[in-house]
């Protein structure tokens, strides 16, 4: 399926997507990897310069005296040396067995619990992505109530109920995202049934990095697209093959991350940054609906997304 695009999709238009992977092969490992901390060239005959943080998928490794090399998605060959696995975050949200969001997820390792709100004596601390039982939604200002104390709301995301958009019919799938909170539930009509944490854009509203608001909905989805902004220069480089799950609302999307685990905190260039187990299920909740032994679909009325 060939399309042109001409708008930049997280950095890159859909059209720059070069290979798309075998489905049975998403998610199965080890194949994400980050190039190290220094620039390396790649020995295919089209040499290009990868630089530190940029993402591949090695397909292939085969030895060459006494190096691996390994072979990419995009067919760039890489010396397996300049290249550390990566280590795609363990985070996964939460499925809802009851219409309640009186939680939160820390988003730090060792938060501290205070005995009173305020600077007070530390009673206990908590693991990053611990999610905890909010005793009150409604403590003192910048505080909530945990079992054991009071904890900070700069430690905690808490999702919070909304209100189905018009734009959504009673019992229809759709997809809340909260920039302040940094969190995404996922709702069947007035019906939350999964809540998690998310990465959205590092920009202040309406610039090119920022998330955009307003209800979108879900144009196209692949199970794994590349990204990268190498046509652009006087920006920050990026590249990351095979990005899993990408569900486009415009030019951004829904999708996995391999290369961070900052979720709970803005991370990225507008897109919505997943764990790569919310990704996946994300995208099977969504329509359109992709076509068994499809790689990709694309359609104008998809599944609502709200980023507010």
């Amino acid at each position: 399926m060939k399309r042109a695009w001409a708008v930049l999709l997280c950095g890159c238009a859909l059209g720059c997507e070069k290979r798309a992977p075998d489905p049975t092969s998403i998610l199965q490992g080890p194949r994400y990897f980050i190039v190290g901390r220094s620039p390396t060239q790649t020995l295919d005959r089209n040499s290009q310069k990868l630089l530190p943080g940029f993402g591949v998928v090695v397909v292939e490794q085969w030895a060459a005296g006494d190096e691996r090399i390994g072979r990419t998605s995009l067919g760039r060959e890489v010396a397996m040396k300049a290249l550390r696995p990566a280590s795609p975050s363990r985070f996964a949200g939460v499925h809802l067995d009851e219409p309640r969001l009186d939680f939160g997820w820390v988003v730090k390792e060792g938060a501290p619990v205070f005995a009173e709100p305020g600077p007070a004596r530390i009673v206990a601390r908590k693991p990053h992505y611990a999610r905890l039982p909010l005793q009150s939604l409604n403590g003192p200002q910048g505080y909530y109530r945990v079992t054991e104390g009071w904890m900070s709301d700069a430690d905690l995301r808490v999702p919070h109920l909304s209100p189905r958009p018009p734009e959504v019919a009673e019992g229809e799938a759709w997809i809340d995202v909260d920039l302040l909170t940094q969190t995404l539930v996922a709702y069947r009509g007035d019906l939350p049934v999964f809540a998690t944490l998310v990465a959205t854009g590092v920009g202040a509203d309406g610039t090119a990095f920022a998330t955009p608001k307003g209800v979108h909905l879900i144009r196209a989805k692949l199970l794994a697209a590349t990204m990268d902004n190498l046509e652009h220069t006087g920006v920050v480089p990026y590249s990351y093959e095979e990005v899993p799950f990408t569900q486009y609302i415009g030019r951004v999307a829904l999708h996995g991350a391999f290369w961070h685990d900052q979720f709970g905190i803005p991370r990225s260039h507008g897109c919505i940054n997943l764990s790569l187990p919310d990704a996946e299920w994300l995208f099977a909740f969504t329509k359109p609906a992709l076509p068994d032994g499809e790689k990709e679909v694309s359609a104008k009325t998809g599944t609502v997304v709200r980023v507010r």
